[in-house]
């Protein structure tokens, strides 16, 4: 069979161009998933704050534990962004938003990968990093920071032109904490450019429009605190030890064992082809991904051209093959997807098949003044109901661990973890009401005590009420 090749410039779409529009709809498809992420149901509140009333909030409007404590929005154009798509568009609107910029992550990351020499390793190689990354692609603000990464590799690369990471800064650094990445990255690529001998002039001239960008970033609404927050959280160490994403991976899962593949074959290919660059970005970043699961994604991807361009080329499919009965077939796969992510976004706009919303039903439909009769509930919890009440004041906690008082996060876990101290938390904050997961933490101590009674249970989760004090045993809430 003759394999036809296109002439440099415009033409027929090639195999290349097919596969990566195919690797784009498949994104898709998963990005537009009904809305279940309980950090974002936080995000969108904010940003119909800001809508509301035109400004960003500095100090917390949710929690009775932390009222009026100083909160940096670092996350502020994000949420004004969801929000105003949710005006615009509704939920529906929310959810293709999230389609598009995991069709565009996954399109970039194709596009990390073409210095492969042909197209099967290079479908593998992006095989792997949707395996290892696509878990972690929830409607967060975090997505935004993953978009930014990948395209300060690609500039990295040479296949963007530099500039363009000034806009791409300052974006980034109102949106999301994640910038330094960007940073390190090309960091590392350009000093050991230097070791190796090879060209540092473009790592370096991404390197300084990337930091012009970020410094830009204090021409914002948040100023300098923009730029400062991401090293005052990791300052807040002993309770980031408590949050399952900033913990080492236990490589328990699918995607954290194709991540440890990934690195293993990375490893491989730098003793094929001996590289500094190469080898410093599988320590620096495979390092930190064994220190946070967090960090896991975004070793994924800073790995994906330096693998490419060590993979040796694999049968006789290359990327500028544009065969009709080769190329025609992806196209309309890919059409197929784009179809049926559409056809998703007719479903019901939120997934809450995980929270207690028929516990919190219950309360609002005793008539419950929680501004008197307060309410405990783990951090997710209060993540939806700021989601569906909005700014009143009359949540325990949620899971913004960078703002709340260290003793609030004491309280916080000792609710989560259980024990003896429990009772004493929620006596110490007045609570008379509390929801709480049916297994572990709070619940078997309230179940256990006389002082106080189950209202509502399901599967998952409880409603419990503080008795009447001097109330009988068995008296009524």
């Amino acid at each position: 069979m003759a394999v036809q090749r296109a002439a440099k410039g415009s033409g027929p779409l090639k195999l290349g161009g097919a596969l990566g529009v195919l690797v784009a709809a498949s994104a898709w498809v998963i990005g537009v998933a009904p809305l279940s992420d309980n950090s974002f149901f936080t995000h969108l509140a904010t940003g119909r704050v800001i809508l509301d009333t035109g400004s960003i909030p500095t100090s917390d409007p949710y929690t009775f534990t932390a009222p009026g404590e100083p909160w940096v929005v670092q996350s502020w154009l994000a949420s004004w962004l969801y929000a105003t798509v949710e005006s615009i568009a509704g939920g529906a609107g929310l959810r293709a938003l999230m389609g598009v910029a995991t069709a565009g992550l996954a399109l970039l990351g194709w596009m990390l990968t073409a210095s492969c020499p042909s197209v099967v390793p290079r479908l593998a190689l992006v095989v792997v990093f949707l395996s290892a990354s696509a878990p972690t692609w929830s409607e967060r603000p975090l997505l935004f920071g993953f978009l930014g990464l990948a395209l300060s590799v690609l500039a990295g690369e040479g296949r963007l032109r530099a500039p363009w990471l000034l806009p791409i800064g300052w974006i980034w650094a109102q949106t999301h904490g994640s910038y330094p990445l960007g940073l390190l990255y090309l960091t590392v690529v350009w000093l050991m450019a230097r070791i190796d001998g090879a060209d540092s002039a473009t790592a370096g001239r991404a390197l300084k429009w990337l930091a012009l960008g970020i410094v830009a970033a204090v021409i914002g609404p948040l100023g300098l605190e923009v730029l400062l927050f991401p090293f005052a959280l990791l300052q807040r160490q002993e309770a980031l030890s408590h949050v399952t994403e900033w913990r080492p991976p236990s490589f328990d899962d699918l995607a954290q064992r194709v991540f440890l593949l990934q690195v293993l074959t990375s490893v491989m290919l730098i003793a094929r082809r001996p590289s500094y660059r190469f080898a410093a970005v599988v320590v620096v970043f495979g390092g930190a991904a064994l220190l946070g699961r967090r960090n896991l994604p975004v070793a994924s991807m800073v790995l994906l051209p330096w693998m490419a361009g060590a993979t040796p080329p694999v049968g006789s499919l290359g990327p500028d093959l544009i065969q009709r009965r080769v190329v025609g077939p992806v196209v309309l796969a890919a059409a197929a997807m784009v179809a049926v992510g559409a056809v998703r976004l007719t479903s019901p706009s939120f997934d809450l098949a995980r929270y207690p919303v028929s516990e919190l039903a219950a309360v609002e439909q005793r008539g419950t003044d929680l501004d008197i009769q307060r309410l405990g509930a783990p951090d997710v919890v209060g993540n939806l109901r700021t989601v569906l009440y909005g700014p009143r004041g009359d949540i325990f906690a949620d899971d913004r661990f960078d703002m709340f008082p260290a003793a609030v996060l004491d309280d916080q876990i000792t609710l989560t973890e259980g024990g003896p101290g429990v009772l004493a938390v929620l006596d110490r904050h007045s609570i008379e009401l509390v929801i709480w997961r049916r297994i572990g933490g709070t619940a078997p101590q309230l179940i256990a005590d006389p002082g106080w009674a189950v209202l509502v249970t399901t599967d998952d989760w409880l409603l419990a009420c503080r008795r009447v004090r001097g109330a009988a045993a068995g008296g009524a809430c």
